[in-house]
């Protein structure tokens, strides 16, 4: 054998090491920890390509010696797997509706009617889309979609009062739009008292 024929591999260091020797331990229990932590928001999957998602950028970082004074390698790739699971629920957030990935989990449809689905279509979303871009828009936009109260409330940040209050008057405004599109037998009666002055 000739020298530099022989192909060396490269020794992995310290910190490369014990990432890979936590791997399995990480990726066994990180995707469950998640799951728990951010149900229904986050799908089994989503969980899982979170974890694997953290531990490739920290072994990017420890690959270049970002990570040589790191002490605790477990509690870094947990707080790695948890911002970016953070990051994906910040980015639904802000538009829900917009917002497309694969770390969200996917809403089950609603059980209605072609009918419905038809008349949701063309009369209701382009009235949601046209509302401002406020709370308000947010919360029917993913009532909608087919999410519950305690899920909406989770996604927006925000009590179940103040989810019960705006949607309130979104539908409120919604109703009034629409108004014109149901048939007058069909129409709320309202009672309007004369003010004496």
């Amino acid at each position: 054998m000739v020298d530099g024929d022989m192909s060396v591999q490269p020794s992995r260091t310290d910190v490369e090491q014990r990432l890979l020797d936590c791997y399995a331990m990480f990726m066994a229990t990180e995707p469950l920890v998640l799951r728990k932590k951010y149900q229904p928001l986050l799908s089994v999957a989503a969980c899982e390509d979170i974890a694997q998602e953290a531990y490739d950028r920290v072994a990017a970082k420890a690959a270049t010696g970002e990570l040589d004074s790191v002490k605790k390698l477990p509690g870094y790739l947990r707080t790695a797997s948890r911002n970016l699971a953070k990051d994906a629920l910040r980015a639904l957030q802000r538009d829900p509706v917009r917002y497309d990935s694969q770390y969200v989990a996917t809403v089950p449809q609603p059980r209605v009617s072609a009918d419905d689905v038809d008349l949701l279509e063309r009369l209701v979303v382009p009235l949601i889309d046209a509302m401002p871009r406020t709370q308000r828009r947010k919360i029917v936009q993913l009532q909608s979609q087919g999410l519950e109260d305690a899920d909406i409330a989770s996604v927006l940040g925000i009590d179940k009062i103040r989810l019960h209050k705006d949607r309130s008057n979104a539908v409120g405004e919604l109703r009034g739009k629409l108004g014109k599109h149901i048939r007058d037998g069909h129409r709320k009666q309202t009672r309007r008292v004369k003010k004496d002055g």
